[in-house]
């Protein structure tokens, strides 16, 4: 066992090592295009927005008057810029929690020529935080939440902006529809309560989910599915016509097997974390635009790689996140500028159509036992492997071991000298037995003499020329001499 663990332990570590080098030297999540935008909302747009929504609003606690006070807010914006724009208000009672009541703002962009069967296209946020307690039993963390949730609202609502004051010359022939979710920090509450409202037409005519989230830090990353679509390709070249540096979620964000919160996905990355799942695991295609850094050693969910995250702490407001990310403004200019180039592209619709129609059915991949095949699968090979290494290594290195000596046991009178010096010889006769026979009824086998004392045991004496004198060779096969205390030969 210990040979085959030496020779298999070489083996074990090159495998680790190279796990470890393939997730290192994986493809990061950087576009491979040049990178020179072209901004379509401007930077100054975005952060305009930030502040002003973050001014006063620091406390938007969920389920509290500060949170209805933000919604009041957003929807004063969104008829301002002549959308038709609502509060939707809601009641939430789960988890022993109950009769707690949110609102979401939802504000449309109708096509010219808007019918009950146009297209649609959902365009969202969460925009309260849990500054104090929402709830009895429940804990605030004192965060405005600027970046975590505020720079999303911002994006939102420049990209509202922009859309409503270029709709006669973007001539748009679908529906934009602008939420921000209430409760966004109770189990995505908000974006369940919008999603059960919708009318059957709605989700038929619904192609496309975007959320904006923490939007500002290191790198803008885009994530459509874990599986291959249509729209990934699509957006990835809207990035790369218009110079913009968005990033993809890779396997350096790490991939969590036995949890899931995406349908038909059997595994858990940070990417997948948002309301967009909401739509995404009732087959509405999604597209998750969230800042992150993804590409750090440790494979952490990372704000950036220069200091610790911010979100869900005191430190999360306006000025810091202006002070840690001087860059803030042009990370929310590329996110809005990817959604508002993506919406005038010309096949824009019929991609999402295509994923809507096509939408990825892999349900099979979350039933557990698919993967205990898996893993055995796995476990198979990886000892096939081992097995063939450990022989082929063995085959070349041969370890030595000692010859064995071999251990006969022979009964003195019968024919057991067969000249072999390996042979040890051991007599097990009692040198006191009561009488001359060794084995009583057999003929032959008459002991010529007994031992002279209990002290002298091995020192037997026997009549000379008996046909079964007992002699003892040693290892070597040779005699041994009057004086040694194992002779058991004759006189």
């Amino acid at each position: 066992m210990k040979k085959f663990m030496k020779s298999i332990l070489p083996f074990v570590l090159i495998v680790t090592l190279c796990a470890f080098v393939l997730i290192a030297c994986s493809d990061p999540g950087a576009p491979e295009h040049k990178i020179d935008p072209v901004y379509t909302v401007t930077e100054k747009d975005t952060l305009d927005n930030l502040k002003e929504f973050m001014t006063g609003r620091e406390n938007r606690t969920t389920f509290s008057e500060n949170e209805k006070n933000a919604a009041e807010y957003l929807n004063a914006k969104m008829l301002g810029l002549g959308l038709d724009s609502e509060i939707h208000d809601f009641t939430v009672s789960e988890n022993e929690v109950s009769d707690l009541q949110s609102q979401n703002v939802v504000a449309k962009l109708l096509a010219p020529n808007h019918t009950k069967n146009t297209k649609n296209v959902i365009i969202g946020a969460y925009y309260d935080n849990r500054f104090s307690s929402p709830y009895n039993g429940a804990s605030g963390d004192r965060s405005p939440a600027a970046l975590n949730g505020g720079t999303g609202v911002a994006a939102v609502m420049s990209v509202a902006q922009y859309l409503a004051e270029h709709r006669a010359t973007l001539g748009l022939k679908f529906d934009v529809t602008f939420v921000f979710f209430g409760a966004g920090y109770y189990s995505a509450a908000g974006a369940r309560a919008f999603y059960e409202k919708m009318s059957g037409a709605d989700l038929d005519n619904t192609v496309l989910m975007v959320e904006m989230q923490r939007l500002g830090c290191d790198h803008v990353y885009a994530f459509s599915d874990a599986r291959e679509t249509k729209r990934e390709t699509f957006f990835d070249g809207v990035a790369k016509a218009s110079g913009l540096d968005v990033y993809k979620a890779t396997q350096k964000s790490p991939l969590i097997t036995g949890a899931t919160s995406l349908k038909g996905v059997p595994y858990y990355q940070w990417a997948h974390n948002g309301l967009f799942g909401v739509f995404f695991n009732n087959n509405i295609p999604t597209l998750n635009l969230v800042g992150a850094n993804w590409e750090t050693a440790d494979m952490s969910n990372a704000e950036s790689k220069d200091h610790e995250n911010i979100s869900f702490t005191s430190k999360d407001s306006l000025d810091t996140v202006l002070k840690l990310y001087p860059d803030c403004g042009k990370k929310m200019a590329t996110a809005c500028t990817l959604i508002v180039n993506s919406l005038a592209s010309a096949d824009f619709i019929e991609v999402m159509e295509y994923d809507k129609n096509n939408f990825p059915e892999t349900d099979i991949l979350n039933k557990d036992w698919i993967w205990y095949l898996v893993v055995l699968g796995f476990v198979m090979i990886a000892f096939a492997v081992m097995t063939v290494a450990s022989y082929m290594i063995g085959k070349k290195h041969p370890i030595e071991m000692p010859k064995p000596i071999k251990m006969k046991m022979a009964v003195f009178g019968m024919d057991y000298e067969d000249q072999q010096s390996d042979d040890i010889f051991i007599d097990l006769r009692d040198p006191f037995a009561p009488n001359d026979e060794i084995f009583p009824g057999i003929e032959n086998n008459a002991r010529s003499s007994r031992a002279k004392s209990a002290d002298d045991v091995f020192s037997l004496q026997h009549e000379s020329g008996d046909s079964d004198a007992t002699q003892s060779a040693d290892i070597d096969g040779n005699d041994k001499s009057d004086d040694d205390p194992f002779d058991t030969k004759g006189d």
